[in-house]
């Protein structure tokens, strides 16, 4: 009765999630920006909370305007260099409040803790930033297809994984993923971003298409192990629990944000 119960909570919240992110997606400029920066931060306060960095120090507001900042230049397009700068100012705060840290007995903020920090900060916002230009500069479809083959690969190796799992992915990482999850997740990705690409011709070939489906399955699947990986070496089992059956933010969306910043590295978009 209560798996009955748990699964028609995650069913419910699962569709209206969907729908009120695809309004906002749809509608996109102001709107979706300003609903993937409330995202970004809320992501951010998940992470802080899985390191266990203080709440409303210092620190933790210098990470949350490192997220705010790196949004700037969706705001006001004159201000795309600031991300350099970001990044330096981060590097240089978190640096100089490990030394501060270090003279004062009652506070812990190690250099591990320092680079953890800074890395969930570029982490988070530059995801979240990437995938609001990849809706603004590529166009709804462009970015709609590529989360669609996200949601593909999720939903594959889920039922496969179900079905025909036996070989262990990552068995300290992610005890429950299996290669054979993996491989129908890309597969079933595959067949999607393929009838994606003969409706709308998204890229530019279907070899092209090809390889960034591919591309996409896989990192999105790295990127959903890696936030599992940070929450075992944490000992948490969610990233927090604002969507109720679903987990938090970075449980919900840590594929997104590989996916979007690989996507940026390569030249994609």
């Amino acid at each position: 009765m209560l798996g009955v119960l748990a699964m028609k909570e995650r069913v419910s919240t699962g569709i209206l999630i969907a729908i009120l992110f695809l309004i906002v997606f749809y509608i996109g400029q102001q709107w979706f920006i300003y609903s993937m920066l409330l995202l970004a931060l809320v992501g951010y306060y998940e992470f802080t909370t899985i390191i266990k960095i203080k709440k409303w120090g210092r620190k933790w507001f210098i990470g949350a305007l490192g997220v705010f900042l790196l949004f700037i230049p969706l705001f006001n397009p004159s201000y795309e260099d600031i991300h350099i700068k970001v990044i330096l100012a981060l590097i240089v705060s978190f640096l100089t409040a490990t030394i501060l840290s270090e003279e004062r007995a009652t506070e812990q903020f190690s250099i591990e803790k320092a680079g953890t920090l800074l890395i969930g900060v570029l982490y988070i916002g530059f995801g979240f930033q990437l995938l609001v230009q990849a809706r603004l500069e590529e166009g709804i479809i462009w970015t709609f297809t590529v989360l669609i083959i996200i949601w593909s690969t999720d939903t594959g190796a889920y039922f496969v994984g179900k079905t025909l799992g036996k070989t262990k992915l990552a068995p300290n990482t992610s005890p429950n993923k299996t290669v054979e999850g993996s491989v129908g997740g890309i597969v079933v990705a595959f067949l999607v971003g393929l009838l994606m690409q003969w409706q709308w011709e998204v890229f530019s070939s279907y070899f092209i298409s090809i390889m960034v489906i591919i591309f996409i399955s896989i990192l999105g699947q790295i990127g959903d192990l890696a936030e599992s990986a940070l929450k075992r070496y944490f000992q948490v089992k969610d990233s927090g629990n604002i969507f109720p059956g679903h987990g938090g933010v970075l449980d919900r969306l840590d594929s997104w944000i590989f996916v979007f910043i690989g996507l940026k590295i390569i030249g994609i978009f």
